[in-house]
């Protein structure tokens, strides 16, 4: 197989990034790839998507990786994985690697371990350039999940129709379950045991980075890789709420410039121009001028650590940052005097954020389970509504009409192979029952 065979399959397959925005999978896809990285860290607390395809499905990722390494000449592929979590894998696995191309490296327990910049240096001890992507390092970083799934599309020909998905939170029981992509997040959490969500909030994605759900009409997409409910009173949810107007208005009031936002940000202790104080004081002062102050913002991840470990005033940068990023996008609005670190910066060793104190920050400590179950849960639905934008890039285009009859796994919508973007499929056996502009809907 070939680079651009491979390149076709998971197009075909509908693959993306499933731990992320959604990067179409194929177009990482370079010879100028010298490592793969496997982001295993599962940083945010109570996800444990990752680990248990890890746990049953380890040799399959091994076969999938050798595979791209021999397409691409990769050196090497690593599975970056935290210490605490290395339990979970296969020994014999593990020890038939030994002397191979596949690497288990283990990083530190620390958030945000799985963002692409940081995971890079804990497993290569290379610095992303600031605005660049790993390739331009020789990197590509791809999710457990996705490795997966391009295993299932090259050995089994079958396309992305369903997801593994963690429920956890203010529950009995964690657990993590594979669903159709399209089924309703309301019947889904009904149907795995939760139909009571009086007073409850749910959070697609982790604590810091999800968002909220809107129980009426979101539905499970190729990036649903958790669902965590929490009151609706909790400070999670309320950080989620809360308008960036009133943030703003917050930060023009109590903001002390004492620049510890910056001083404990992930990317700027990996060396980046990355000065979040900067931004909250012209966002909060109008002080439009500062060109640089809007524009650094480009660089920033979104993690949350200046919000809710750094900031002892109570308020949210990355909430500010994360808006500034969003509209710089919408304007194609770049920055131009990206650099390349030389070396990370000699304080952040002692200013790494571990996991159990991000855990005791966000006040969840009484919702981390000692075991977070994998239930072979039967779903069921009557209804699927597959999304045609699951991915970055262009929306995907219909290519059904009502009343046509699908099956599961047949194409419905596809970006054309040239654009950014990918191909989607039915997730169950029925009939076209509505194609608008955000759905193919597909009824039993």
């Amino acid at each position: 197989m070939n680079l651009e065979e491979l390149q076709k399959i998971v197009y075909d397959a509908g693959i993306v990034g499933a731990g992320g925005a959604g990067f179409p999978t194929h177009r990482k896809f370079s010879e100028n790839v010298n490592q793969i990285v496997v982001n295993a860290a599962e940083c945010e607390p109570l996800m444990m998507v990752d680990h248990h395809i890890l746990e049953f499905h380890l040799q399959e990722l091994v076969d999938t990786l050798n595979l791209l390494c021999d397409v691409m000449n990769a050196e090497e592929a690593i599975i970056g994985i935290k210490g605490k979590n290395m339990h979970l894998l296969d020994k014999s696995v593990v020890n038939s690697l030994a002397g191979t191309r596949i690497k288990i490296k283990e990083i530190p327990d620390i958030y945000p371990a799985g963002d692409e910049v940081v995971l890079t240096y804990e497993t290569t001890g290379k610095i992303i350039p600031e605005g660049a992507i790993p390739v331009m390092v020789g990197v590509m970083v791809i999710n457990v999940e996705t490795v997966f799934n391009i295993y299932k599309a090259v050995n089994k020909a079958e396309p992305v129709i369903d997801k593994y998905i963690t429920i956890g939170g203010d529950v009995p029981k964690d657990v993590t379950v594979v669903a159709p992509v399209g089924m309703k997040i309301s019947e889904l959490l009904s149907a795995a045991g939760y139909p009571d969500l009086k007073g409850k909030a749910v959070v697609n994605g982790g604590p810091m980075m999800g968002k909220l759900v809107d129980l009426e009409n979101d539905v499970v997409t190729k990036t649903t890789k958790g669902l965590l409910i929490f009151p609706v009173t909790h400070s999670i949810v309320q950080r989620m709420k809360m308008p960036v107007a009133t943030a703003v208005k917050r930060a023009s009031a109590a903001c002390c410039n004492c620049t510890m936002c910056s001083d404990l940000c992930p990317r700027y202790l990996l060396g980046y121009h990355l000065e979040v104080h900067k931004t909250v004081r012209v966002a909060s002062h109008g002080e439009v001028r500062n060109v640089e102050a809007f524009l650094q913002n480009a660089l920033c991840c979104g993690c949350g650590i200046c919000s809710v470990i750094a900031c002892q005033q109570g308020l949210f940068p990355s909430k500010l940052s994360m808006e500034i990023k969003g509209s710089l996008g919408k304007h194609g609005l770049r920055r131009q005097n990206n650099v390349q670190p030389e070396h990370v910066r000699p304080e952040r060793a002692s200013r790494l954020v571990s996991s159990n104190k991000l855990i005791d920050r966000l006040g969840i400590r009484r919702y981390v389970k000692d075991k977070v179950e994998k239930v072979d849960t039967v779903f069921n639905p009557s209804v699927v509504y597959i999304e045609l934008k699951q991915h970055v890039g262009k929306p995907a285009s219909a290519v059904v009409s009502v009343g046509d009859k699908v099956t599961r796994g047949q194409l419905v919508a596809a970006t054309a192979y040239e654009d950014l973007g990918t191909s989607m499929h039915s997730s169950i056996d029925g009939t076209v029952q509505a194609v608008t502009d955000r759905f193919v809907v597909i009824g039993k």
